[in-house]
C-alpha cells in the first residue's frame, strides 16, 4: 500500500468522518453536531455517516456548507451490507480521521475504517450497559472487539470508559457531553417551590432503555397525592404503547406527549426533570436540565457523575419510591451553569479541546 493521501475540501481542509448511526433520535447525534458547531474548523471538515434522513442535514449545512451526510444500512441489523458500503465511502473520501460514536458497534465501523486505510481511528464510548440492557448479549459479544481497530480511545465519562474498555479504561481521553450553557441557563429571578401543578419533564427517546412505561405508572401513583403534569418530549418505538398505557392509567389529561423539539423552553417551564433509564452513561439531557436549574430524579442505573450540580436524587426502579420522590418538595437553583462550567461541560471550551486532539492525532499520523 502506498502513502496515504488525505481527502480535502476545496479550501484545503482535511476531511474527517463522524460515524453516528441513527441521527433522527438520541443524544449522540446532537452531541457530535454540537461539538462540531463549536470546534476550530479551520483545518478540518467533518462528514457525517447516518442511517437515513433527519434534521441533522439542515443543521449541519448551517454549521459548515462543505460538510456532507452519507447514508448507511444499520450497522446493528445489516452489518454485512453496512461494512462494505462504509469501507467504500471512507476509501473514496480519503478520510484521514474516522471518529466512531457507535460504542460496541465501533467494532464494525472501525474495521471498515481500517480497511479503507484511515490512519486515525477513534472509538468513542457514549454509554454504559449491563445485563438489563436491550441486546445485552450482542453488546457483550462485541465489547472485546469495539476498540480492536482503534488508534485512540475516547469516552463521555469514567464509567463509560470502564464499561467498554475494561482494562484499557485509563487510556481513554475523557470528553464530557458538553452543552451550550448560555442556551439553557435559567433567568436570574428563579424562586423556590412553585405553586401547583408541578410540571415534570422527560426529554429523550421512547425506547426500552429509557423505561417510560415505568415512569407513567409511578406518575399515576404520585398524581393521586398531588396535582401534577408530565411532559414526554421525543419519539421512538414505544410511542404508541405509551399512549395506550396513559389511557389505561387514566392519565391522558395530565400527560403531554410532544415530538422532538427544542427542549430549552420545556426546561424553563418545568419544575422537575426525570430520567428512569435502565442504563445510561452521561446523558446530555440531564446536563441541559441542570443548566436550567432543575432538580432531577435519576434511576440508580445511571452514572453517578451525571449529578454535577448536586441537586439530583438516585432511586431504585421501584414505583412507590418514585411516586414519593415525585411528590417531595423540590427547589430550582440559579447556579447550575456555573457548576457545569467549572466541571468542564462548557461546549465552547470542550470544542477547542476536541479540535486540539484531532490536530495532534493527525500530526502524529504525518498529516498536516
Amino acid at each position: 500500500m502506498g502513502a496515504f493521501t488525505a481527502g480535502r475540501t476545496a479550501d484545503g481542509r482535511i476531511r474527517t468522518a463522524q460515524i453516528i448511526g441513527n441521527a433522527a433520535l438520541g443524544g449522540v447525534a446532537a452531541c457530535a453536531l454540537n461539538y462540531y458547531r463549536h470546534a476550530d474548523r479551520s483545518f478540518f471538515c467533518s462528514d457525517f455517516f447516518t442511517y437515513g434522513p433527519s434534521r441533522l442535514e439542515e443543521e449541519l449545512r448551517a454549521v459548515d456548507p462543505d460538510a456532507r451526510v452519507f447514508y448507511l444500512p444499520p450497522l446493528d441489523r445489516r452489518f454485512w451490507q453496512a461494512v462494505p458500503r462504509l469501507t467504500k465511502l471512507l476509501k473514496e473520501g480519503g478520510y484521514a480521521l474516522v471518529h466512531s460514536h457507535m460504542t460496541t458497534l465501533s467494532a464494525f465501523a472501525l474495521y471498515a475504517a481500517k480497511r479503507a486505510g484511515a490512519p486515525v481511528r477513534i472509538c468513542h464510548a457514549h454509554s454504559t450497559f449491563d445485563k438489563d440492557s436491550d441486546h445485552y448479549r450482542i453488546k457483550a459479544l462485541l465489547r472485546p472487539f469495539a476498540a480492536k481497530y482503534a488508534t485512540g480511545l475516547m469516552a463521555c465519562g469514567k464509567a463509560a470508559a470502564e464499561n467498554l474498555y475494561r482494562g484499557r479504561a485509563e487510556e481513554a481521553y475523557i470528553l464530557p457531553n458538553a452543552i451550550d450553557l448560555a442556551r439553557f441557563s435559567p433567568p436570574r429571578d428563579i424562586k423556590g417551590e412553585a405553586a401547583p401543578p408541578r410540571e415534570v419533564l422527560f426529554v429523550g427517546r421512547f425506547v426500552y432503555q429509557k423505561n417510560l412505561p415505568f415512569l407513567l405508572r409511578a406518575f399515576a401513583r404520585a398524581r393521586q397525592q398531588r396535582e401534577m403534569r408530565l411532559t414526554l418530549a421525543g419519539d421512538g418505538a414505544d410511542r404508541d404503547a405509551l399512549l395506550a398505557l396513559s389511557k389505561e392509567l387514566k392519565t391522558e389529561s395530565s400527560v403531554r406527549i410532544l415530538p422532538p423539539c427544542d427542549p430549552a423552553p420545556l426546561y424553563r417551564e418545568a419544575d422537575l426533570f426525570v430520567l428512569p433509564s435502565r442504563y445510561e452513561g452521561l446523558p446530555v439531557v440531564a446536563l441541559e436540565a441542570q443548566a436550567a436549574g432543575l432538580p432531577c430524579l435519576f434511576s440508580d442505573k445511571i452514572d453517578r457523575d451525571v449529578d454535577v450540580c448536586g441537586n439530583g436524587e438516585f432511586l431504585p426502579l421501584d414505583e412507590e419510591a418514585w411516586a414519593q420522590a415525585l411528590n417531595a418538595p423540590r427547589r430550582k437553583s440559579a447556579d447550575g451553569a456555573e457548576k457545569l462550567r467549572a466541571a468542564h461541560y462548557d461546549i465552547r471550551t470542550e470544542g477547542r479541546r476536541l479540535s486540539d486532539y484531532y490536530r495532534e492525532a493527525l500530526a502524529g499520523a504525518g498529516i498536516k
